[in-house]
């Protein structure tokens, strides 16, 4: 039985500084008057993997995609497009990660990604671009035996290799709510590195498999928040139209559906993380 990470303390310290670095437990903390809330799952539900459970407030990520951005030279709105891929890098409750199957090298561990999409404005005003996220839709997977490749190309959508075909759904949503941002710092009329996106999605649903994964709480929470920071953009991101591609960190949260307004207070405490400060499949 070998869980991940057990004495990876390498790994352990890289998580732990990115989970800091988002500061995400101190702003959910602030907008929702509560600390994250907690999930349970058991990962005996992923074919291949021993009975273990584990309690998370949170999932890690890294995430590739492209942005394809489009300026209305009449009404002088810029509207945009990302599509990408992620994947779930740990299971962390607080700024401890969480021993797991998830990502073990053993023939027992899995893997876990998602396929997202948002759409919105963007506008580059003085030091700041600032993106609204007002549709969207996200997809979170299981890979039982680690081997599915992802990929995007700046334009395109995401390409995904399910190579032993055994891949499966465990929650979906298609509703972008309110408070759902990003700020990107500029130097000059050029995106700068770091800056802090939220993205809320609504109406959470966990398929069978899901179900038998997520097992606590029962009646599980209707909406995940992704928030995290942007590394890159390739190349840098400008006003008006382009086409490219972004690279960053981030970290999902599930909730309870919030009230409007900590919503919004949730997305300008992440927001003011501004210039705060890739597991990728190849």
């Amino acid at each position: 039985m070998a869980l991940w990470p057990h004495e990876n303390k390498e790994y352990q310290m890289k998580l732990k500084a990115l989970v800091a670095a988002l500061g995400l437990s101190t702003v959910a903390v602030a907008a929702q008057g509560a600390v994250l809330q907690q999930f349970t799952v058991e990962e005996s539900a992923i074919s291949g993997t021993p009975s273990n459970q584990v309690t998370a407030d949170q999932i890690t990520i890294r995430y590739e995609a492209s942005i394809v951005q489009v300026l209305d030279a009449g009404t002088g709105v810029t509207s945009f497009t990302e599509t990408g891929w992620f994947d779930a890098t740990g299971l962390v409750l607080g700024n401890t990660a969480q021993s797991s199957y998830l990502n073990s090298p053993e023939a027992s561990g899995y893997g876990m990604y998602g396929l997202f999409s948002v759409s919105g404005t963007i506008s580059f005003v003085g030091t700041t671009a600032l993106a609204t996220f007002t549709s969207g839709s996200v997809a979170l997977y299981a890979d039982p035996t680690q081997d599915t490749v992802l990929s995007v190309v700046a334009g395109g959508t995401p390409s995904v290799n399910d190579v032993s075909g055994n891949d499966g759904i465990l929650a979906s949503s298609s509703q972008v709510l309110g408070g759902s941002q990003a700020n990107v710092p500029l130097v000059g009329n050029q995106a700068a590195s770091g800056g802090s996106y939220v993205i809320n999605y609504g109406d959470l649903l966990l398929s069978a498999l899901g179900e038998s994964y997520f097992i606590d709480p029962i009646n599980f929470y209707l909406n995940v928040v992704v928030t995290g920071e942007n590394e890159s953009f390739t190349p840098v991101l400008t006003a008006g139209n382009y086409t490219g591609l972004a690279q960053g960190d981030g970290s999902a949260g599930f909730y309870s559906v919030p009230e409007p307004a900590s919503m919004t207070l949730l997305g300008l405490g992440l927001l003011g993380l501004g210039a705060t400060v890739r597991r990728r499949r190849g």
